[in-house]
């Protein structure tokens, strides 16, 4: 259990750490599976998901823990986005906080890492992409300055039958 008001510290860690593996798993149990499981469903199997995984690792240029009282409890990571994503864009994906951490300020703290290796890496602007069923994530986002954009790809093709059964992909950008 986590203590209400405990230590948060952001460590940077190669995307295949068992701590950043076992959050992102986490993750897609938790929002993908049981938020749109006619679209993911198949990543239930953990073959699958070890694939689909080490795909999205390739783009990755930066992948965030944040332990809380000690223990992982938050993932955030940035990567290069697919082509056709907004020019000068880097994207975040994969964020993540375990339920025991929520509201404490630990995706702020996430995000706030983010823009700045963004920055440093000379990006324009910050991308992700969500989903409808995801309204915390969407108010999360809007409140760190991002605004909602045309849906690039991957999301695009969320928009068009027979992807967009659960509404369409939403993405979002932010300037830096």
């Amino acid at each position: 259990m986590l203590k209400p008001g405990g230590t948060t510290e952001i460590r940077a860690v190669p995307w295949g750490a068992p701590e950043a593996v076992g959050l992102r798993r986490e993750f897609t149990e938790q929002s993908d599976l049981r938020l749109y499981p006619l679209l993911f469903g198949h990543l239930a199997s953990r073959p699958a998901w070890d694939a689909d995984d080490a795909a999205t690792g390739r783009a990755v240029l930066l992948t965030l823990v944040a332990d809380v009282d000690g223990r992982p409890a938050a993932h955030a990571a940035l990567r290069t986005p697919e082509v056709g994503a907004p020019e000068g864009a880097l994207e975040v994906t994969r964020v993540f906080v375990r339920a025991g951490a929520r509201r404490r300020g630990v995706a702020s703290m996430l995000l706030a890492h983010l823009v700045d290796a963004a920055r440093d890496r000379g990006a324009t602007s910050l991308v992700l992409g969500t989903g409808p069923s995801q309204p915390e994530a969407i108010a999360a986002y809007g409140q760190h300055g991002f605004r909602p954009v045309e849906p690039y790809p991957p999301y695009d093709r969320f928009s068009t039958p027979p992807y967009d059964m659960y509404g369409p992909a939403l993405c979002f950008a932010k300037p830096l």
